[in-house]
């Protein structure tokens, strides 16, 4: 299998295994237990805080250890609007976030909770710092901006929004689960309130993942029944799960700088030989300001979902958006809001490259590739019409 689907998830490193391990064996003691075998796995969890708050630039203390991405998301919303001081329901987010953050906020728009305001992106499927001024009011309790989008790997300029956000008196929250391992993540400068990561996106089980809260910040808990995470959130903690996402994040920290050139040449060298053999291809997004291990690629022509399947059995592993929208009949709305149309946006392919990826991996795929491509553009008729202009 050549997978290239990092961004839907990646396999567990070898050394975060290795130190769970003794958490699924040995030290199985409730971290809220007082005797000896407890007070290790409370240790190990306060260890794995420490690494965690390092990898961002966070103080322990500031750390929330969650289920993933989701549910850190999810956290951060309806905790603000449960939170808030001020009478105002506005809340401005962007028109490409993730469904964890886009359906929290139909969900509360529908329930008349709170006022969605949507901040639309350029072409290049950025934001605009402009586009989130303008839709902050004194009325808004809440501005949500992912740091970098999962379909095309966009940068967003999360500290300008933060910053001019931040003096109309509302929150910020950074959905930076896509930046895990492939940025510098520094809470201080994103200037953001609350921010989200997923252990399994940079090496970690699934089943992980951090909510950074800024010193201060009011956040109402979403599960109670317990005084875990400092009163944040309730439940027995998962302390093999935590020690993997601690041990993830501290090699993440180490291998962002000649690992992460190495993944982005390999990207390059990726889209330069589809560019080169497939006729009609496209790169979707900013080619300069992006995380350097995703291409959104469009084979004009084709069907992406007949695409993910076809090389599926030829041994690719790749998608075609999100995961999480993984069997939706739609167009990618993230590409929608880019200004592709119907027809290129259902023709679109995601590659997501991880530490795994070898340049063999790309020299052997890009043909397989192009045959796929070649063969499904047979049974489309607009391609033969095309090909004769």
């Amino acid at each position: 299998m050549i997978y290239f689907d990092c961004n839907a998830t990646t396999p567990v490193l070898p050394e975060v295994l290795e130190a769970m391990l003794p958490y699924l064996r040995d030290e199985f003691g409730n971290a809220s237990s007082v005797h000896q075998l407890g007070q290790r796995s409370r240790k190990a969890i306060e260890d794995a805080r420490a690494q965690v708050a390092g990898f961002i630039g966070a103080e322990p203390s500031e750390i929330v250890f969650t289920s993933g991405g989701t549910e850190s998301n999810n956290f951060a919303i309806k905790g603000a609007l449960a939170a808030k001081r001020i009478p105002g329901k506005r809340v401005v987010s962007s028109a490409i976030e993730h469904s964890s953050v886009r359906d929290v906020l139909r969900f509360l728009s529908d329930t008349g909770q709170i006022d969605n305001v949507i901040a639309p992106v350029e072409r290049n499927g950025i934001v605009t710092p402009e586009a989130f001024r303008d839709a902050t009011t004194d009325d808004t309790f809440l501005v949500c901006l992912m740091s970098a989008n999962n379909e095309t790997g966009a940068i967003q300029p999360m500290a300008a929004v933060a910053e001019s956000s931040r003096k109309k008196g509302a929150l910020v929250h950074c959905d930076a689960v896509q930046s895990g391992g492939k940025l510098p993540i520094d809470v201080s400068a994103l200037g953001a309130d609350t921010l989200a990561l997923s252990g399994h996106k940079f090496g970690a089980p699934k089943g992980t993942g951090v909510l950074y809260v800024r010193k201060g910040t009011r956040l109402a808990s979403l599960i109670h029944g317990g005084r875990q995470e400092r009163n944040r959130r309730g439940g027995t903690e998962n302390v093999a799960g935590i020690v993997g996402l601690g041990r993830a994040a501290e090699h993440a920290k180490q291998a962002l700088g000649a690992e992460a050139v190495r993944i982005r040449q390999l990207r390059d060298l990726l889209e330069g030989l589809l560019m080169k053999q497939v006729p009609s291809t496209l790169i979707n997004g900013d080619r300069e300001k992006r995380v350097g291990n995703t291409t959104n690629v469009c084979f004009e022509y084709t069907d992406s979902s007949a695409m993910v399947m076809a090389l599926d059995l030829k041994g690719i592993a790749c998608s075609n958006g999100s995961a999480c929208a993984a069997g939706s009949p739609d167009a990618s709305h993230v590409l929608l809001a880019m200004g592709l149309p119907q027809d290129k946006a259902h023709a679109s392919i995601r590659f997501s490259l991880g530490h795994m990826t070898k340049e063999e991996d790309i020299k052997a795929a890009v043909p397989l590739i192009a045959e796929t491509v070649s063969r499904l553009r047979k049974s489309n008729p607009l391609w033969a019409q095309a090909a004769k202009q």
